[in-house]
Parts: C-alpha cells; sequence; structure tokens
C-alpha cells in the first residue's frame, strides 16, 4: 500500500512523490515549504531517510513512525527530500533497537560519514536526480533481511486491514502470541496491537475519500462513530468530517 505520511497545505507547499519498485525503498517523495507553513506528520510504522534544508544547508536524518499524528519537524525547513524504507526493513548501519526509533529523529551523522553527500545533494536542482543518487548512497549499506515470520505478519495486518485479530494471527502461523509479537517488534518497533491501529487509521484516509463514513466504520471493524472519530484524530489530527471538508470537498489540504 501507498503509505500515507504527512498533511500539508496543497496551495502553499510544494509535493512530488515517485513509487519506487524497489526491495530497500517504497518512495521517495520532496517538499517545498518556503513558507515553512504547519506539516502534520501522520504514523504509517515506516522509517525513512530524510534530508532536510536548514539556512541553505542540507542534513540528512533517520525519522522513525509517530505513534499519532502531530506537527512534524520538518515544518521548520523550507524543503525536505526522503526515501521511505519499504516495511520492517532497516539498515545494519543503525546498530540499535527499532523501537527506539520510533518518534525520534537522529542525526544521520551519528551512523556514517554523510558530510560530502550532504553537499552534493544539497546542490542538486531536480527530485529524480536526488532520488537516483540517494539510492546510490544507500545501496553502499547492508540492510537487515526482514523475518520470514514478521513479513507473514506484516501481510495478514495489511491486508485485513488492520482488523485481524492477534489471536487469530497466531492460530494462522501456528506459533505462540509471544513469539511472534517479539519477532514483529525487533523489526517494525512496534507493537502488533499498534502496527494494526495504524494500518487501519491508514486504510481509513483511503476509504473516506470514496465511501460514506458509517460504511468506513462497518468495513473496518470500528464499535461506533465516536470511537471512529477518537482514532482518525489521533492517527491524522483530524476529525472525519475536517477531513472529508479540507481534503476532499475544498481540495485545501491533501494527504501524501
Amino acid at each position: 500500500m501507498n503509505f500515507k505520511t504527512f498533511y500539508i497545505n496543497r496551495h502553499q507547499i510544494g509535493y512530488q512523490e515517485v513509487l519506487l519498485d524497489d526491495p530497500v525503498f517504497e518512495k521517495a517523495y520532496l517538499l517545498e515549504n518556503p513558507k515553512k507553513i504547519d506539516i502534520i506528520a501522520i504514523p504509517d510504522g515506516c522509517v525513512d531517510l530524510q534530508f532536510t534544508w536548514e539556512s541553505n544547508v542540507c542534513r540528512g536524518y533517520v525519522c522513525g513512525s509517530f505513534l499519532q499524528g502531530k506537527k512534524s519537524l520538518i515544518s521548520s525547513c523550507c524543503r525536505c527530500f526522503g526515501l521511505k524504507l519499504q516495511p520492517g526493513i532497516h539498515f545494519k548501519f543503525l546498530k540499535q533497537d527499532v523501537a527506539s526509533l520510533v518518534g525520534n529523529r537522529i542525526p544521520l551523522s551519528e551512523f556514517l560519514d554523510t558530510g560530502s553527500f550532504e553537499q552534493e545533494l544539497g546542490e542538486m536542482p531536480d527530485f529524480l536526480s536526488m532520488v537516483e543518487a540517494t539510492r546510490r548512497f544507500f545501496y553502499r549499506q547492508q540492510t537487515v533481511p526482514i523475518h520470514i515470520i514478521a513479513n507473514c505478519v506484516a501481510k495478514l495486518i495489511v491486508n485485513s486491514p488492520g482488523t485481524l485479530k492477534v489471536s487469530d494471527m497466531t492460530s494462522t502461523l501456528g506459533y505462540s502470541q509471544r513469539y511472534i509479537s517479539n519477532i514483529f517488534k525487533c523489526h517494525f518497533g512496534l507493537s502488533l496491537k499498534k502496527y494494526s491501529d495504524i494500518i487501519r487509521a491508514q486504510t481509513a484516509i483511503t476509504y473516506l475519500e470514496y465511501t460514506d463514513i458509517m460504511d468506513v466504520i462497518v468495513d473496518l471493524g470500528y464499535y461506533d462513530q465516536p470511537h471512529f472519530i477518537h482514532d482518525f484524530k489521533q492517527y491524522t489530527s483530524m476529525t472525519p468530517s475536517s477531513f472529508l471538508n479540507q481534503v476532499c470537498r475544498s481540495k485545501v489540504g491533501l494527504v501524501v
């Protein structure tokens, strides 16, 4: 699925993205925000490699997924280029538990010598050149192979989408809940329940553009309308009604 990472004002913030047919990277994106308008980060359960322009200097960061929708730190930057890693994929150079990345933004310079590359990237004029140069740079780094069980669980959650009970996952895979949970958290940094909730919210964002609110509630297994409103606001910082008004009707907002 094309994970949604930001809510932006489409009239004041420029945005480009390209989906990548790549085992390591899910997509690349570029945000142009000269007026430094607020950008809302949406949890997606993925790790991003971001390069931001601060006082005309390009700096790289490793960014874990947020656990709730809130203002992103890139709001203070005039430009942000990013590569989103495929779910469950991370690099060996991180040398730390992926769970410690969740909600955090760590300078790439803590792990790699990135000075010359940041300078090179900072001088590139177009988006596609950034994409290819950054992919080449990180292809030199080793990734941590995702465990087959973690991969299977992630697919079950996405295909459900986000509504499959943990007990049903363990029954399907034939392993104990504790064993599956530990392996999954090692690769995704999140509990099975939290990742399921994130995927369900991600799916609700897509469904709302085409489907009535009550149908979304039924299809995605929310208890009732208040439960849906609470969860949707937690992960997007908007109520479903605000989302419909700003994204679907007035077209002022854009979820990307």
